[in-house]
């Protein structure tokens, strides 16, 4: 028995000794939590101080009548919180408040047009304009207002002459009769002239070339009108060809002979020489499109080739095009 006891305790302490812990070697454990180092500011605290400063701009915007700028405000909140229905709404209501004034504006404009008030009129389209500024009725109107307020200024002016002496003109010999002069013999004509003039060099080119065309179509006969037309248009020109728009400016030096009606004209000499460099311009371009787009490279050379019929650089190049481009087809 006490053998036994002694086997049965050298078995116990083996087994405890089986189960003693092992060392663990210690590693480096994160610091707690309070002393962990302070982390940046996640994201949607950036998002709610940026909608909070919209949200000012909004009100601010409001406050001092100015709809078009609460409504830009309102739109970043939309993209900042694309999920806020609130915000969605008011955006909604905003552009339904902006088209609303917008009507109202042109509604008071052109009642103020139709009763003569350009003032009042100018100033209905402006608002327009504040609030929407792709309204381009709005600034087709302004234009008209324009034109129809140098047609005012220049009637003053010919109101300010001093009147006739009709005993002087009876008494004095008549001289022979010459033909009217279309500018004078029709009414504000010669105004209109002015106007269509002044919108050119406003940069107009559009409206200014359309009355012009106009009053040449009514007054084919006015050769001294007609004359003076080509060189504004001319000058339009030179502006363009210094502004480096070539085709344009070619354009309008073609439109100012045509106007003119005859080979007069100091810009005449201007003409072929800006052929000639546009010429270059597209050959440059074709040849750069050559190894990478044959089509648009046919387009730049054949563009070449209709400004100067002569640039044997750009036909050679063109026939080059056109083969490489039959030879692609015919693989394909």
């Amino acid at each position: 028995m006490p053998r036994f006891r002694r086997t049965l305790g050298a078995a116990l302490a083996c087994a405890l000794a089986a189960c003693a812990p092992v060392p663990v070697v210690e590693t480096a454990q994160p610091p707690p939590p309070s002393e962990a180092p302070l982390a940046a500011s996640p994201p949607h605290d950036a998002v709610a101080t940026a909608m909070a400063q919209q949200r000012r701009q909004v009100t601010a915007a409001r406050a001092r009548g100015d709809l078009a700028a609460a409504a830009t405000h309102l739109a970043v909140l939309a993209t900042l919180a694309p999920d806020d229905v609130a915000i969605a709404r008011e955006l909604a209501v905003a552009r339904t408040e902006i088209g609303n004034a917008v009507r109202e504006q042109y509604r008071i404009g052109h009642a103020a047009l139709a009763a003569g008030d350009l003032e009042r009129a100018h100033a209905a389209m402006l608002r327009v304009l504040a609030l929407d500024p792709h309204a381009t009725d709005a600034a087709a109107v302004l234009r008209d207002i324009d034109r129809r307020r140098f047609t005012r200024i220049q009637a003053a002016r010919v109101a300010r002459l001093p009147p006739v002496d009709d005993t002087v003109a009876k008494s004095a010999p008549r001289p022979a009769a010459t033909p009217p002069n279309p500018a004078l013999t029709n009414g504000n004509d010669g105004f209109a002239i002015d106007q269509a003039i002044e919108l050119l060099r406003a940069g107009d080119t559009h409206s200014g070339l359309r009355d012009l065309k106009a009053y040449v179509a009514a007054h084919p006969g006015d050769r001294t009108g007609r004359q003076r037309i080509g060189a504004a248009v001319a000058e339009r020109a030179q502006d363009l060809e210094r502004q480096g728009k070539r085709e344009e400016a070619l354009r309008t030096y073609e439109q100012a002979s045509a106007l003119r009606g005859d080979a007069g004209g100091a810009w005449v000499a201007r003409v072929e020489p800006l052929r000639k460099r546009l010429s270059q311009d597209y050959f440059a371009k074709g040849t750069r499109a050559f190894r990478t787009n044959l089509t648009q490279a046919i387009a730049d050379l054949e563009a070449s080739l209709r400004f100067d019929p002569g640039n044997t650089q750009a036909a050679i190049k063109l026939a080059e095009a056109k083969a490489a481009r039959a030879k692609l087809e015919a693989i394909k």
